[in-house]
């Protein structure tokens, strides 16, 4: 006999997927990636860009409001009331998150109108100050534009795209690419359509060895493709913020006759201080020896 069907009890379950939050084309903001914790990266990055946009609203605009002498108190109070809830609403709009699938890996869509600007001037004043900012978060690349990961659609994109960084003056370019989750875009003819467009603006020139002045970052992640275009790539590490930060010059530690001597790592310490007892352990095997003889000598 063929067996009953079961009956489900309960509420029926809808598949369906909510595209709102996730990473889509014809989006801008920032590709940020960490080891782990990836909801503690995501708070550090917010907050990182809140921290620094807000500085960026501060120097171009002043936020000191005076108040008429000949105008009400609560008619005043009412108002500011009015545009912080303003401010507070476009914060919670100027940087969103939004999910990659891909672990360890997440985008933050943002309004801001050249995420570059934002993204160097962090940059910049981590390299000045040699301040830790983040934990959790390593890597955050500004992101221009978004698009499908196919090679028609990066092409066309990058039509509208390059024209800004490479109509001017010859210059030096690298190609940097990158993909997760994907093996269907082939790398080399993205990089031979993307030099092509560039070559034909101008007489710029590729630089493979680190000192291109500009750089075209082509990061594909799963079905979408995050493009930019960077300067100073080399100099702030891949956009890593933890090397930005560790490479404080050489601390310098004076000594008794007021002479400076670098400070080496505790590895090095140690041995110098193994080299230190052997040598002393020697000299005091040297002096010993000398006297042994005189008292061989005064026995005879």
């Amino acid at each position: 006999m063929a067996a009953r069907p079961t009956k489900s009890y309960g509420k029926k379950k809808y598949n369906f997927k909510d595209n709102r939050f996730n990473l889509q084309p014809d989006m801008k903001g920032f590709l940020c990636t960490c080891n782990y914790g990836e909801k503690d990266c995501q708070k550090e990055a917010i907050n990182l860009l809140r921290e620094y946009s807000e500085e960026k609203d501060k120097s171009s605009k002043d936020t000191i409001s005076t108040v008429e002498e000949s105008g009400e108190i609560m008619d005043s109070l009412d108002a500011e009331l009015e545009s912080l809830s303003k401010k507070d609403n476009a914060d919670w709009k100027k940087f969103t998150p939004s999910a990659t699938g891909v672990g360890n890996c997440l985008f933050i869509s943002t309004t801001v109108e050249d995420p570059c600007d934002l993204m160097y001037k962090i940059l910049e004043d981590i390299e000045k100050t040699k301040v830790q900012k983040t934990k959790f978060l390593l890597r955050m690349l500004p992101i221009l534009v978004t698009c499908k990961a196919n090679i028609t659609s990066i092409a066309s994109a990058c039509t509208i795209l390059l024209p800004k960084y490479f109509s001017t003056e010859p210059t030096t370019f690298a190609i940097m690419f990158n993909h997760r989750y994907n093996n269907s875009v082939p790398r080399d003819k993205v990089i031979e359509e993307l030099a092509n467009q560039v070559v034909s603006f101008g007489q710029h020139t590729v630089d493979l060895s680190g000192g291109a002045k500009m750089t075209i970052i082509v990061e594909v992640v799963k079905s979408v493709c995050c493009l930019s275009v960077v300067r100073d790539y080399a100099r702030f590490c891949k956009f890593n913020l933890l090397s930005v930060c560790g490479r404080p010059e050489k601390r310098t530690v004076e000594g008794e006759d007021g002479d400076t001597e670098k400070s080496s790592s505790p590895k090095v310490k140690k041995q110098e201080e193994n080299n230190q007892v052997k040598e002393n352990s020697e000299v005091e095997k040297m002096e010993s020896e000398p006297g042994e003889e005189n008292t061989e000598k005064s026995e005879n």
